[in-house]
């Protein structure tokens, strides 16, 4: 009954003391690995990564690359705007001479004058039976102002015959806005200085 006893016993501490040389063995294999884990990281805390190294290169040869960097000087457009103006306002004074002239060549006055001169006599006996414009777009000198009450034009007429002259009709408004109209000068000078009266 002792032998079987210390047998067990035996076997029992044998296999504690087993146990713990596993375990003994474990824990030093851990902290092995522990070790090993913690140098990698150091060694890799340690190492900078290939990204920073192409970083930090550029960064020493051009410490400065993205501050000192000369901005491209704005594109000066003076002339240009200059230019602009300068055929805006010729463009709207032409335009707005044309307009005006071609109201005055067109306005009642103008028409009614040509239409008298054309059928009178005297004129034509010299100038012609077809007086008109020497153009087709003719220049109208002068100004009319229905508002103010009078008319001040003259401009070149030709007739069949071929012999130019220039009409020159003045005319004022008596009164207020319906009053009546007074014909002051009302006649066709030639080349020669003489005149036609158109009023006759």
């Amino acid at each position: 009954m002792n032998s079987k006893s210390n047998t067990l016993l035996l076997s029992q501490l044998s296999m504690a003391l087993a146990r713990s040389r596993t375990a003994t063995r474990s824990l030093a294999q851990s902290r092995s690995y522990s070790s090993q884990v913690g140098a990698v990281a150091a060694a890799a805390a340690a190492t900078p990564s290939a990204l920073q190294q192409k970083w930090e290169s550029a960064h020493a040869k051009n410490p400065a690359f993205a501050v000192e960097r000369d901005l491209p000087a704005p594109k000066n457009r003076k002339r240009e705007i200059g230019l602009f103006l300068v055929f805006a306002t010729i463009t709207w004074g032409g335009g707005s001479i044309i307009a005006f002239n071609y109201q005055r060549m067109t306005s009642t006055p103008v028409t009614a004058a040509l239409f008298t001169a054309r059928h009178n006599d005297q004129v034509r006996e010299v100038l012609g039976s077809q007086l008109n414009f020497t153009s087709s777009f003719p220049w109208i000198s002068g100004d009319i102002s229905h508002l103010k009450g009078f008319v001040e034009v003259e401009f070149d007429v030709v007739g069949d015959k071929g012999v130019p002259g220039r009409l020159v009709l003045k005319s004022r408004r008596t009164g207020k806005q319906n009053g009546e109209w007074t014909t002051t000068e009302f006649y066709i000078v030639m080349a020669d200085g003489r005149k036609i009266d158109c009023d006759e």
